[in-house]
């Protein structure tokens, strides 16, 4: 069986300046969410979200454009459909002497972050058996250096230093491309999974304190997790790298590392 694993981003990549008590800048963390998709499904789950766009009124799906109960809604809808969900959340003070290392480069930083992301891919291609052959894979389109990407994961293929690394074997980076949302419909549902993500953990005073979690509760059911315990957290979910590094609200931490499990 083909598949497609659709990636979209959320949150700001810029490092330079990140927003603090003393002043604004860019968002203290950003996440990445993916859906892989069976491809003999694509035009079903098209179909599925065409018709909750015309519901809401919208013509597409984009969480920044939606209320909190179109929100909840759409998440309740993608928990019934046959995808499966991966994402990424990276607090930016954690990258220490590595934000020397890139030079302060948004697009690297973002390249690390997709880095994560397909390696919580290539667990769940290792774990099933299934070949790089069997993979396609669409990011949003942005201002980010793709070509970088891929070359990124050549090197990790042909060099791997952490045990994650090495899970990459699994991709094929001569399969990785960049769609518009207007070109590529079912990156609405990646948009929504690193959306549900960002706001677990989003501080910025537009929340006034609140860390939302139920976007991510309802579509728990869809998340890449361990077969028998059914946890999420380090399966379908990387906190970059412990849970404990992303400093998430008690509240927030508490629900993530026991997301899915029984």
């Amino acid at each position: 069986m083909k598949y497609t694993f659709f990636i979209d981003e959320s949150g700001q990549s810029g490092i330079k300046k990140i927003r603090g008590d003393s002043g604004g800048g860019a968002s203290r963390y950003m996440t990445l969410g993916g859906a892989l998709v069976p491809n003999s499904l694509i035009a079903d789950c098209q179909s599925n979200l065409e018709e909750l766009a015309k519901e809401f009124s919208k013509p597409t799906l984009h969480c920044s454009k939606l209320n909190h109960n179109q929100i909840c809604r759409f998440a309740r809808r993608i928990s019934e459909m046959r995808v499966l969900l991966f994402g990424v959340i990276s607090m930016k003070e954690t990258l220490g002497s590595y934000k020397d290392d890139i030079e302060g480069s948004d697009k690297r930083y973002y390249n690390k972050c997709a880095q994560y992301i397909l390696e919580r891919l290539a667990l769940f291609l290792e774990i099933n058996r299934y070949s790089e052959n069997n993979i396609s894979i669409c990011f949003e389109e942005g201002n980010f250096d793709y070509a970088a990407l891929r070359g990124l994961i050549h090197r990790c293929r042909e060099n791997p230093i952490r045990t994650n690394t090495k899970l990459l074997k699994h991709i094929n980076p001569d399969s990785i491309v960049s769609k518009s949302k207007s070109d590529e419909p079912l990156l609405q549902v990646a948009d929504l999974v690193a959306h549900a993500l960002f706001r677990c953990v989003d501080d910025s005073p537009a929340t006034y304190g609140i860390r939302e979690t139920r976007y991510l509760a309802e579509m728990q059911n869809r998340f890449f997790s361990d077969v028998k315990s059914r946890k999420i957290l380090g399966y379908g979910v990387y906190p970059v790298h412990k849970l404990k590094d992303i400093k998430a609200d008690p509240g927030v931490e508490k629900f993530l590392s026991t997301f899915g499990a029984v």
